[in-house]
């Protein structure tokens, strides 16, 4: 599993970057990850009384979803601003600042863990698996989102591609994992697998992020993201032009009856459960 080779000076951009971001991301991203909440209660088995932890819980989305389900919910984030926000959104979670690559609960503490995008954030996305299963109780599920590999028919396989042709990717960022190295499902279930987990499952989730017009999903990245929006940014200003116009009019491509833009930004879901420790 790839690790950032800049732990600390990578962290630190993300967190900053959330602290910064977040209030953005409710207004863009918000909108297109809530479409997976279904899918991760449903995969780690989220249900009455269930002991649940959202790892890297962002805005709160997954919590106040697992709170409505009637579970007792506690959620975790590195950013104390982020933090705030989900405070303030779902009064009903204890939610906390901390590591989820170290983090502060003790073994066995949950029946289901959750991370929705939240393993593409961090430095060591391995150490944070391997926590997460820690915390979790035997037979209890982990659920975790990251989005599907970029192509030709989704949001990211238009971005990149037009950095790619037109910009560049080397513009000084500290160094980061692959942001899509979980993002096909024999890897996802390989990652799973090596945390220790057991009953692994992986399912593509269809999603479609809508926008007014096709030159808002460039716009929405710079709102709402961080390395994307740092990536963007630091390009030159003739090819970030460029960009915007090339990833615009392939937005174009998913108008719908009504005229705004929809454009498939896919997701993939995986779990696993805890094994039962062996009898003697």
């Amino acid at each position: 599993m790839e690790r950032s080779q800049e732990p600390e000076a990578f962290t630190t951009f993300e967190r900053r970057g959330w602290g910064r971001q977040i209030d953005g991301y409710q207004r863009t991203f918000a909108r297109l990850t809530a479409q997976t909440v279904p899918a991760m209660l449903d995969a780690a088995r989220v249900s009455r009384r269930c002991r649940v932890l959202d790892v890297c819980t962002g805005h709160g989305v997954l919590a106040d979803a697992a709170l409505a389900r009637k579970a007792v919910v506690s959620g975790l984030d590195f950013a104390e601003e982020v933090v705030a926000t989900a405070t303030r959104n779902v009064p009903g979670v204890a939610f906390r600042r901390g590591d989820a690559q170290a983090l502060p609960y003790p073994d066995a503490s949950f029946e289901a863990v959750l991370c929705g995008y939240g393993l593409i954030h961090l430095s060591d996305p391995g150490a944070a698996l391997a926590e997460m299963t820690r915390v979790l109780a035997p037979g209890g599920r982990l659920a975790v989102s990251v989005w599907e590999r970029p192509g030709p028919d989704n949001g990211f396989g238009l971005l990149y591609g037009a950095v790619r042709e037109h910009g560049r990717f080397d513009v000084g960022l500290p160094h980061g994992p692959d942001f899509f190295q979980f993002s096909e499902p024999a890897r996802m279930r390989a990652a799973l697998s090596a945390a220790g987990l057991v009953d692994v499952e992986v399912a593509s989730v269809s999603q479609a992020w809508r926008f007014e017009a096709p030159g808002d999903f460039v716009e929405a990245m710079l709102t709402g993201a961080v390395r994307a929006k740092a990536l963007l940014e630091a390009q030159d200003p003739r090819a970030l032009a460029t960009i915007r116009d090339v990833v615009a009019r392939g937005a174009a491509r998913f108008a719908g009856a009504d005229g705004a833009c929809y454009l498939p930004m896919p997701g993939l879901v995986g779990s696993g459960a805890k094994p039962a420790p062996r009898r003697p």
